[in-house]
């Protein structure tokens, strides 16, 4: 028995070395890092994941309200992530319609969640420099986070040889008002959310060398919220900001071309101020958590959200906004004129074909669709409105297909057709038609592992889109090897349908429609 017992102790720690040698401490300077689990691929490939790591100091207290801090804290001893296994969600609060059964309708979450993951193929070393995925999630900047919703465990599957192997990262960023409520005449910052993604691909460029990751091969993904995140950072500080990631892959980017906010944004502070029964900054930034948790549920579950598309929340919703300096204008305006980073080394846009389908409210009349169409041009005139309405060919018994595709135009479509034009000798463009094609239908094609937590109507659809993924990824220039078309090639689109790949020219560039959103809100007379 004795000997027995030995023996499986030797077996243990010859396990515990063997995972030590594979997956080392990793020391960053401010904190000493070991693997909170280690996971298997389907192909047999060991993954240490690095969970709970610290990007910037806790935004709370007089932090509230500004951009994230750093460095990161200090901390002690080694940190496997586990002190903090299920407390390191921002506060989320997913309204009740969102198609998430379980979540929709709850709020959870603290404010002490600047925190990312980050996943490595086992026997990776400094000095290796392998390619970086660094993930932004989407879900209308309300809900989820870096271990919601999505698992890379898929796009691991696919290593298969050393060549194959890349370094994955999620981060978080601060949602609901934590994010996005400002007011351009307090001392706060404006798009705070979207300043902490900045800090997590910052941080992702300082210290992913340390884990093996080539620090000048980042590709920056993000799919609605996250995608708008990743295309703003390319019109930051009109296009002259200095990007921590090489290339970015931008899918159904969720922003509505708002330009001239100030009094809008200004008005949503005002609800905040209100429904915490305050009367001024200070007393915002002192309350306690509890309140301020409160106050966000009600004002994204229990509050109706006039926005109009991509944000929940009173007024415009809470969700990015030009703010004059960093973003100075509505990002499709940005793209427009040129405003936009030159930089960058490769570009994929894509969105889905339907959109507005199951994420525009429900329109019965003529007059609630106009409604609907000045939520974003306010000031527009009749005439204006009925320009925007002869875009689409439908009779007034079919204004909800009507108002479905105002949504995607204006939302979604004409935001990435703008980033693809923009980068057109760098950008690769997709569609995705897979029935119903509506919004957030690719993420499982994204992180597809299995038809029973990630079900899809085509496997092989979705392991192309993945091979794409991850080719984008190990390619330093992004566009090469691939059956992707460019963009310049007259307009050149990958259009993902059942019955295959195809490619044809983006319907968004054919038709007038994204022309004349952008006519309209470049007529400041229609108060976009």
């Amino acid at each position: 028995m004795r000997a027995i017992l030995a023996f499986f102790s030797l077996c243990i720690i010859s396990i515990a070395k063997t995972v030590a040698q594979q997956f080392p401490l990793v020391d960053l300077g401010y904190a000493t890092h070991a693997p909170t689990y280690i996971n298997t691929t389907a192909s047999g490939t060991l993954i240490g994941l690095y969970n709970n790591i610290r990007f910037a100091q806790p935004p709370t207290g007089a932090l509230r309200f500004r951009k994230p801090r750093t460095p990161p804290p200090s901390q002690k001893g080694i940190q496997d992530g586990r002190d903090r296994l299920f407390s390191t969600d921002c506060v989320n609060a997913a309204p009740d319609m969102v198609p998430f059964p379980g979540l929709n309708g709850s709020a959870f979450g603290q404010e002490d969640c600047l925190f990312l993951n980050v996943w490595v193929p086992e026997g990776v070393r400094p000095g290796d420099n392998i390619p970086v995925i660094h993930w932004l999630h989407g879900s209308a900047y309300a809900f989820g986070s870096k271990d919601l919703l999505t698992d890379a465990m898929g796009l691991m599957d696919l290593i298969r040889r050393p060549e194959d192997r890349f370094i994955f990262v999620a981060s978080n960023y601060r949602l609901g008002l934590y994010g996005w409520a400002s007011s351009p005449y307090e001392d706060m910052d404006a798009n705070v959310g979207l300043h902490d993604s900045v800090a997590a691909l910052q941080w992702t460029k300082n210290y992913i060398s340390y884990f093996g990751g080539d620090a000048n091969n980042i590709a920056a993904i993000g799919e609605s919220a996250g995608a708008a995140m990743i295309a703003l950072m390319l019109v930051a500080n009109g296009g002259n900001e200095t990007l921590p990631f090489q290339k970015a892959f931008i899918s159904s980017p969720a922003m509505l071309p708002r330009r001239n906010v100030s009094a809008r944004r200004e008005e949503v502070y005002n609800h905040v101020l209100q429904a915490a029964n305050c009367s001024s900054l200070e007393c915002l930034r002192s309350s306690p958590p509890s309140l301020l948790f409160d106050v966000n549920k009600q004002l994204l579950i229990n509050t109706y959200g006039g926005g109009g598309g991509g944000t929940f929340g009173p007024g415009v919703g809470f969700g990015p906004l030009p703010d004059g300096e960093y973003i100075p204008d509505a990002m499709t305006v940005l793209f427009n004129q040129g405003r936009y980073n030159k930089d960058i080394k490769a570009v994929v846009s894509g969105n889905m074909a339907a959109e507005g389908f199951a994420t525009t409210p429900d329109i019965y009349t003529p007059e609630e669709l106009n409604a609907l169409i000045r939520k974003v041009l306010p000031g527009g005139s009749n005439a204006t409105v009925q320009r925007i309405r002869d875009l689409y060919p439908y009779s007034d018994s079919q204004v909800q297909k009507i108002a479905q595709d105002w949504t995607t135009d204006s939302v979604w479509a004409c935001n990435s057709q703008a980033i693809a034009n923009a980068y057109a000798n760098k950008t690769q463009r997709y569609v995705f038609s897979v029935p119903p094609a509506s919004h957030g239908m690719d993420v499982n094609y994204m992180f597809f592992k299995d038809n029973d937590s990630t079900p899809v109507e085509s496997v092989s659809l979705a392991r192309q889109f993945q091979s794409q993924i991850l080719q984008f990824s190990r390619d330093s220039v992004g566009t090469r090897n691939t059956i992707w078309p460019l963009y310049s090639t007259g307009s050149k689109t990958a259009n993902f349908t059942l019955a295959g790949l195809e490619t044809g020219v983006d319907p968004w560039a054919v038709e007038p429609n994204c022309d004349m959103i952008l006519e309209a809100i470049m007529d400041r007379s229609n108060g976009a």
